[in-house]
């Protein structure tokens, strides 16, 4: 992924150096050394949480553009659909977004009819991945493939601990994310009525749903699920994280 795929399904945060600075809570995995007496020191490793000031970030809404793919005589075929509708910024938006994912490989289509390529009606597009059934450490270990191999080693080890923690409730059914999604996790309490969406990004919380609104809500982007209030709780990312986790899902 580069700059413009992940804009694409992430968004972009503009640091407002005009606004007074806000305290954020941060957990790290770090590693160090310790002293334990007379020429006797340790190797030890811990979850650290920091507490710090910076200046406020405002989030740019991902554009969300579809990457659609098609097989057609056993040759898979990736598309992104312009519009003639499209603002001067998405229009922009997806032909950088080609020219990054598809480089001297991109071809353009134009069909006489709407502009574009004609598909199938039948093109179906998967968001989410319903994890099969097996045991709690093999559900763990796919969760983990998920996450993105870019992920920092200092923040790996959290956002592993966190889905761990989540998945000692057990849930009876676990997604994972694709395109947009990567990353994403949601555990789903059929008992409580409740969903959990977990996501690698340290700086988005952990938000509750709805167990009902699970099907409508997995048609929905990434972008209309997190800022649309669409949640029961946004839990925050800090010392009482875990704590907030227990008390609903106990």
């Amino acid at each position: 992924m580069g700059r413009f795929s992940i804009r694409n399904a992430d968004g972009r945060e503009l640091v407002r150096r005009d606004l007074p600075k806000e305290k954020v809570t941060r957990s790290f995995w770090t590693t160090k050394s310790q002293f334990d007496g007379r020429d006797s020191r340790t190797t030890v490793s811990d979850f650290v949480t920091r507490t710090y000031e910076r200046y406020p970030r405002e989030l740019i809404q991902a554009q969300n553009i579809a990457v659609l793919v098609l097989e057609y005589e056993s040759e898979k075929y990736f598309f992104i659909k312009m519009d003639p509708l499209d603002s001067d910024d998405i229009f922009l938006h997806k032909v950088n977004l080609a020219l990054e994912l598809f480089g001297s490989e991109l071809d353009i289509h134009v069909a006489a009819q709407d502009g574009f390529v004609a598909l199938p009606a039948k093109v179906r597009f998967v968001d989410w991945i319903i994890l099969s059934k097996g045991t709690k450490l093999e559900i763990e270990e796919a969760i983990k493939k998920s996450l993105s191999p870019k992920l920092k080693a200092s923040i790996r080890p959290v956002v592993e601990r966190r889905m761990s923690t989540i998945n000692n409730y057990e849930p009876d059914e676990i997604a994972v994310g694709f395109g947009g999604y990567k990353g994403y996790v949601v555990y789903n309490f059929p008992k409580k009525g409740l969903s959990v969406l977990e996501s690698e990004n340290l700086n988005n919380a952990t938000y509750v749903f709805e167990l009902k609104k699970w099907e409508d809500l997995s048609k929905l982007s990434k972008t209309e699920i997190i800022s649309g209030a669409l949640y029961l709780e946004r839990i925050i990312h800090d010392e009482s994280w875990k704590a907030h986790v227990h008390k609903i899902l106990i």
